[in-house]
């Protein structure tokens, strides 16, 4: 490593101890704090940094919540983010033709049908048999919750 140009000196310690590569990842690391490159970091020059790095962290948050791009956060895209559980709520309310709260097999067939699944009545018979854990022929919205779980998508 070339410490020629720096503004401060690194001992031969820190050479001896720290690999070439890790050293110049550090030195870059300090020069980026050092904005007015005297060699030495002020608290204005680490808050300034630090400040920057927390807005480019929020920002990105800020971005992944607000999914229709229109540079604000609504009321329903605050929520999602919040209650990480409403869209497949959302999800079972529309799959629930009428909207009872329990999807029946002719709504598991719709369901079917909806995703392409090439899946027979007794097929799906048997997928809403394993799904039912209270055995009364309808799937709740805690048993649908427990299925998208167990497989993974909504």
């Amino acid at each position: 490593m070339n410490d020629d140009n720096l503004k401060f000196e690194i001992s031969e310690d820190v050479k001896a101890l720290i690999s070439e590569e890790k050293l110049t990842s550090i030195v870059k690391t300090f020069t980026q704090l050092d904005s007015n490159q005297d060699g030495k970091i002020e608290i204005d020059e680490y808050l300034n940094f630090a400040q920057a790095e927390e807005k480019s962290r929020l920002t990105k948050k800020f971005e992944a919540l607000d999914t229709d791009n229109d540079g604000c956060v609504d009321f329903e895209e605050f929520v999602v983010a919040i209650e990480p559980n409403f869209n497949i709520l959302k999800k079972f309310r529309e799959l629930d033709i009428d909207q009872n709260g329990l999807l029946s097999l002719e709504e598991a067939i719709n369901i079917a049908d909806y995703l392409f699944l090439h899946l027979n009545i007794e097929q799906i018979k048997i997928i809403m048999k394993q799904v039912d854990r209270d055995g009364d022929g309808q799937i709740t919205y805690y048993e649908y919750l427990g299925a998208i779980a167990h497989i993974g998508f909504q």
